[in-house]
């Protein structure tokens, strides 16, 4: 595989992250041959936005792409990869959690380049300053796709499998649950006729307060304080809501004995 830059691009995908990359191609003057989708409605949508053609049959899938994207959901990766065979064009997904060797078949290059990301329509936020999580099969795919993901950040990360997994789950702790937690508060608050803005002054301390190391050394609340008659005080406020009771359980559990995990040993 010669190691000139890619330039050209297939893009499999239009969801979310399929639409946020195409979008942040084409403002960086990358030329996207076709877009296909398994939903021609979507499909259709995202190519007419970045004027590229559209396909729903990925034995239409042109062979003059310098990297064909993969940019779906895990489920999909493996159907979709098996109907794709090249030769030595470099084909990668974007998964956190699926291994690269779903892609061996698919052409000699192959690679993974993980965002750890949420990414939302109709807004679109590109790949500015996101980290980008490289893994590739060979030396010469790894510096093709390191070539081309500098073209968003400068923020390139080379893992290999288990640090992909481990960076995805550390992800759904940091992202996923935590928006969680907010939709938590939210509702107590709304349930109280009062505004989620009151927190607004505690998400962004939380939120500098993760920015340094060491970030339990931060943790302050009563589980930390071992308050338990403040413990008992939210669970009882939280007869109502099972579900929110157990979590506020657990946590605070897990909390104080994190605290005092290093007295075990």
């Amino acid at each position: 595989m010669a190691l000139s830059k890619i330039k050209k691009i297939a893009l499999i995908g239009a969801g979310k992250l399929a639409s946020n990359l195409a979008f942040t191609l084409n403002k960086k003057g990358f030329e996207i041959l076709q877009v296909y989708n398994r939903s021609r409605d979507r499909g259709l949508k995202l190519a007419g936005e970045i004027a590229s053609p559209y396909i729903d049959d990925l034995s239409e899938l042109t062979g003059k792409a310098d990297l064909y994207a993969l940019a779906v959901s895990d489920s999909a990766l493996l159907e979709i990869s098996e109907k794709i065979r090249l030769t030595d064009q470099l084909i990668i997904h974007f998964s956190g959690t699926m291994d690269i060797n779903v892609l061996k078949d698919s052409s000699s290059n192959y690679g993974v380049l993980y965002p750890p990301q949420t990414f939302t329509l109709p807004q679109t936020t590109g790949f500015q300053n996101i980290p980008l999580c490289i893994e590739t099969n060979s030396r010469e795919s790894e510096e093709k796709l390191s070539v081309f993901a500098s073209t968003f950040t400068d923020r390139i990360f080379k893992v290999n499998y288990d640090q992909r997994k481990t960076i995805h789950l550390s992800a759904i702790f940091a992202g996923n649950f935590t928006n969680f937690m907010y939709s938590i508060a939210e509702a107590l608050l709304t349930k109280n006729d009062l505004p989620m803005t009151l927190l607004e002054p505690i998400i962004e301390k939380t939120r500098e307060n993760a920015r340094r190391k060491n970030i339990f050394n931060s943790q302050t609340g009563p589980a930390f304080r071992e308050d338990f008659e403040i413990i008992k005080a939210h669970l009882d406020l939280l007869s109502e809501n099972p579900e929110f009771k157990e979590i506020y359980r657990v946590i605070s559990e897990s909390i104080i004995n994190y605290k005092h995990k290093d007295d075990k040993l």
